[in-house]
């Protein structure tokens, strides 16, 4: 048993009004909403974004919008700094038009590196970024760096990042969530009272261990300590399979679906398949019809290239295949990740729909227009 006797440890554009694609200043209402809640919900990173060309996302997970004049009222909880993920989407329910009609593009967890394009200010002064996110390849990005764009509040950015310490390991959270303690005997007690954060699987650090077992430590962007519990973390594999991929979706049975979500809080169906690749360290196109597009040599920049699998050969799949459905090859709106057969029927693992949870069923059976495959690993 771990002893626990130990002290407290201790995160160039200027802003530009009515820049060239900017959202128009009179319809804000989700973001004046958000821009007029207290300090104490919605305080700013400790050097924010302002104007940095590259920046860091500075919360457990950022939300990218589609457009700043598009969000909501019932949004205000995921434009602050510190987000409140969890209450947003209790906000939303788990069903009907606020849930489904989310006005967002994809996500983006705590470290991820963004460009910032423009910015843009709204009529409450709450400042809007214009950012192209990494390691989400996707063919909206006219500029082929591989990334994904979308609008996102600068307070949830931070120019900050703290070099990582010497001899630290490259690590991501394993866990569908897990919390950052603010001092070694919270993470040993898994305190309530010294929770700093609550991270999304996928979210990488760089860490050391600490003269407990069982507990690491990394460094949050403003230098701050952050201590972690080892059994929520893990390195990636160095040579994964497509089985792998489905052991780390099974982690996600049960969980409710959100569009544009690319977090354990909440996944859409290619959020689901994309996350899951980009833990075992490949980075696959974030949306449905590239991922298929993969298949064919017509990766988006960025994006590890696949091998198509034709609809016909149902008995070429394998474990991990990303499986596509939709109207036609060139409107592909489903994905899921092939999981082998049951009773003889092909299952897949995907997150079906608003309402609906990630779970396991055979796929020629669920109601879609099953496309062909990309397969990403052996």
């Amino acid at each position: 048993m771990v002893l626990v006797a130990l002290a407290t440890a201790v995160a160039s554009l200027a802003p530009v009004a009515g820049a060239p694609g900017a959202p128009a200043a009179s319809a804000t209402a989700a973001a004046s909403a958000a821009g007029a809640t207290s300090a104490a919900s919605a305080t700013r990173a400790a050097r924010p974004c302002a104007g940095a060309r590259t920046c860091y996302v500075d919360v457990s997970v950022a939300e990218i919008w589609t457009a700043p004049d598009q969000v909501r009222t019932v949004d205000a909880r995921a434009l602050t700094h510190p987000v409140d993920i969890r209450g947003w989407l209790a906000d939303l329910g788990r069903d009907g038009p606020l849930r489904h009609d989310v006005p967002g593009e994809t996500q983006a967890l705590y470290g991820t590196r963004v460009t910032v394009e423009r910015t843009w200010r709204d009529a409450r002064g709450l400042l809007w970024d214009h950012v192209l996110v990494d390691g989400q390849p996707s063919p909206k990005d006219t500029t082929g760096r591989g990334a994904y764009p979308g609008w996102v509040p600068d307070r949830q950015l931070t120019s900050a990042r703290a070099a990582a310490p010497s001899g630290a390991t490259p690590k991501r959270i394993a866990a569908p969530t897990a919390w950052a303690y603010t001092t070694l005997a919270a993470a040993v007690a898994a305190a309530g009272a010294g929770r700093a954060t609550e991270y999304s699987y996928g979210t990488a650090f760089s860490v050391r261990p600490t003269e407990v077992p069982g507990v690491e430590r990394a460094t949050a962007h403003d230098g701050t300590a952050l201590y972690l519990r080892s059994a929520d973390l893990t390195e990636v594999r160095p040579h994964p399979t497509g089985a792998d991929a489905v052991t780390e979706a099974r982690r996600f049975l049960g969980l409710d679906y959100l569009w544009s979500g690319a977090s354990a809080f909440g996944y859409d169906c290619s959020g689901l398949t994309s996350q899951v690749y980009a833990m075992l360290g490949v980075t696959v196109p974030r949306d449905t019809q590239p991922q298929f597009d993969a298949g064919a040599g017509r990766a988006p920049a960025g994006s590890a290239t696949g091998t198509r699998i034709a609809k016909e050969d149902l008995a070429a799949l394998r474990p991990g295949d990303v499986l596509a459905f939709g109207q036609d090859e060139d409107h592909v709106t489903h994905a899921g990740l092939y999981t082998g057969t049951k009773d003889g029927r092909p299952m897949m693992i995907n997150s079906p729909r608003t309402g609906e949870r990630v779970r396991e069923e055979p796929f020629l059976s669920s109601g879609r227009t099953y496309l062909g495959a990309t397969r990403f690993l052996p």
